[in-house]
């Protein structure tokens, strides 16, 4: 399986297939969110991506481009966007959050939850087994630092 540098075009269209191949299957989240995410500093041609998150339809959506309307929105740094969402690191997020390497505007009381949104499955939860297998199918598409090109 080929693996793509975290929110390159291709590692977007991958976890896009992905998301759609699962999505009759995985139920609605009870955090809702619609929140711009703005990643600075990508190691691509574009250092710069723009981006939403939007749980508001059910499940977890990770999209591109900005949304008209969100309740906040988030810019931080790729290295801290790859803590969180790739090695699932929510203290990163707090970490970050004190040491102000994020900006934050509109409704900042839901960064904590998207945070916990970021953590590992629950192993104990009745949707962990499939959360476990999207996300090992997401990790499978994820280059790491130092894997082959």
């Amino acid at each position: 399986m080929t693996a793509y540098p975290f929110l390159s075009p291709d590692w977007i269209a991958a976890v896009a297939a992905i998301r759609d191949e699962y999505h009759e299957y995985v139920g609605e989240t009870d955090f809702k969110i619609r929140a711009n995410v703005t990643v600075t500093g990508a190691p691509f041609e574009e250092t710069t991506v723009a981006g939403h998150i939007d749980t508001t339809g059910g499940a977890f959506s990770l999209e591109v481009e900005h949304l008209d309307e969100s309740d906040f929105a988030i810019e931080l740094p790729y290295d801290l966007a790859y803590k969180m969402f790739v090695d699932r690191d929510p203290q990163a997020a707090l970490s970050a959050l004190i040491g102000g390497q994020v900006k934050l505007t509109g409704d900042s009381s839901k960064v904590l939850g998207l945070a916990g949104m970021a953590a590992p499955p629950d192993p104990t939860s009745d949707n962990g087994n499939l959360a476990r297998e999207v996300v090992a199918r997401i990790d499978a598409v994820t280059a790491r630092p130092g894997d082959p090109s």
